[in-house]
């Protein structure tokens, strides 16, 4: 039950982003067009719901790779355990493509040349992968420093509650002022699906190739290291 509460919460965030994402880069959708403040609520109302019933369902709730390597170099997860938690998280990552996948089929069909990896991979408004490297340490900090210290905290019948309604104000801080690198914050949310991306056979992907070095360098290593200190942080207090 701990492993799939893990592949649940995870499979919550990444389902509601990117139906959000789907509905506003896709043809023949009722949203059609980016608005910010929409796009934050939607991803922070996903995170939030994620978290909570990572919780009600009796996980930790890492639901982040970062979070989970984290725990491991500070000694409070055995390694198998966190292959576990790494396994769900990647699976959840397929299941959400595909699930979004077949709910836009039709749309994906009708959207030939538009690209298609952004609705499952954050990329930068403007790519400077030493900037984006540090901003996305920053940015996934600041938002894991927030979501650890809440699940810390939180304690009675409340505490999935409280730590989804903490999630969902930490994603739209982070939204709101640090959108330098699309705001991944998560390897789970950007690389795991990209991997998927480029492997199922999405309607009119037409070759469109996944910019592995960002993902890798920025996504991977800036993700898990802001990850890593959060934990860090964290357990000091």
């Amino acid at each position: 039950m701990v492993y799939l509460s893990e592949f649940v919460g995870s499979l919550l965030i990444m389902l509601g982003g990117y139906s959000y994402m789907s509905n506003i880069t896709l043809k023949k959708t009722l949203v059609s067009t980016l608005n910010y403040i929409e796009l934050a609520v939607a991803w922070s109302a996903a995170v939030g719901f994620g978290l909570c019933m990572a919780v009600v369902m009796g996980g930790p709730a890492y639901l982040n790779p970062g979070v989970v390597i984290g725990n491991v170099i500070f000694g409070s997860l055995a390694i198998k355990d966190a292959l576990m938690f790494i396994l769900m998280e990647f699976l959840a990552a397929g299941a959400a493509v595909i699930l979004v996948m077949i709910f836009f089929w039709d749309s994906f069909k009708a959207s030939k040349g538009v690209s298609k990896r952004g609705i499952f991979a954050a990329y930068p408004v403007e790519k400077n992968i030493p900037l984006n490297f540090l901003q996305e340490i920053m940015a996934t900090f600041l938002f894991l420093f927030i979501v650890l210290g809440s699940i810390k905290a939180a304690s009675g019948t409340t505490a999935p509650l409280q730590i989804g309604i903490v999630g969902f104000f930490g994603v739209m801080l982070v939204a709101l002022t640090l959108n330098s690198t699309g705001y991944s914050l998560n390897a789970m949310r950007s690389v795991f699906s990209s991997i998927w991306f480029a492997l199922l056979p999405i309607p009119t992907k037409d070759g469109e190739k996944v910019d592995w070095e960002y993902q890798l360098i920025v996504n991977v290593l800036g993700s898990s290291i802001g990850g890593i200190l959060a934990v860090f942080v964290i357990g000091l207090f």
